[in-house]
């Protein structure tokens, strides 16, 4: 049997309000199959961030908008591996992996961009340094290399929930489509990153939205 899941929040700028919303948010993922599994420490400085990802879809209605949403939130990725690429802080195979990993995400946003100008849309304003303070702390506090795999591991997490959640509310089949495969591929980021953690690379036999 899985060790049983415990999460510790930090201390940090992050208000009780928002700590518990996050709890609750993360009480869906692990619902959903997505768990980190073992002791997981989540800085209150990170909070703001993982809330804005897992809730990117929440107020949104429409391909179009869903789609903007989409574009900022890789946006947001490919500037938080950057950050972590660029702190130093980052062993040269999680470096590695982070390279790949931003220049996936990087790919995301551009075959989001291109649906949403054919669908008639003008692409977001470009994410910027203010979108990923809370992950740039986290980055600063790491204390290991475990620690900053796990700080990916949250972001994948809840970007992965965050795809569910517009999959059911797009509504064009080829959008379907290409939303599924970057949620598939997000979800690959997550084997590879738990295996960085030393976690179970796999923990569940399936991705689904169900709780």
């Amino acid at each position: 049997m899985a060790p049983r899941e415990r999460i510790v929040i930090a201390d940090g700028p992050a208000g009780s309000a928002q700590i518990a919303e996050f709890e609750r948010d993360r009480r869906d993922v692990l619902r959903r199959g997505l768990g980190l599994g073992g002791a997981v420490v989540v800085a209150a400085s990170s909070i703001p961030l993982l809330l804005s990802v897992r809730n990117a879809f929440a107020q949104t209605s429409g391909d179009a908008e869903i789609l903007g949403k989409a574009i900022h939130l890789e946006q947001v990725a490919v500037l938080a591996y950057g950050a972590a690429i660029d702190s130093g802080r980052l062993g040269v195979e999680l470096s590695r992996v982070a390279a790949r990993f931003r220049d996936h995400e990087q790919q995301h946003a551009d075959v989001l961009t291109t649906a949403l100008t054919d669908l008639g849309g003008m692409a977001p304003q470009p994410a910027t340094a203010k979108d990923v303070e809370g992950f740039v702390k986290r980055l600063d506090d790491a204390e290991s290399q475990t620690d900053l795999a796990n700080l990916a591991i949250e972001f994948e997490t809840a970007t992965v929930a965050a795809y569910l959640d517009a999959q059911r509310k797009l509504i064009d089949g080829k959008l379907l489509q290409t939303g599924a495969s970057i949620m598939a591929n997000e979800a690959q980021h997550l084997v590879v990153l738990r295996e960085l953690a030393k976690l179970d690379p796999v923990p569940n036999a399936f991705v689904t939205g169900k709780k």
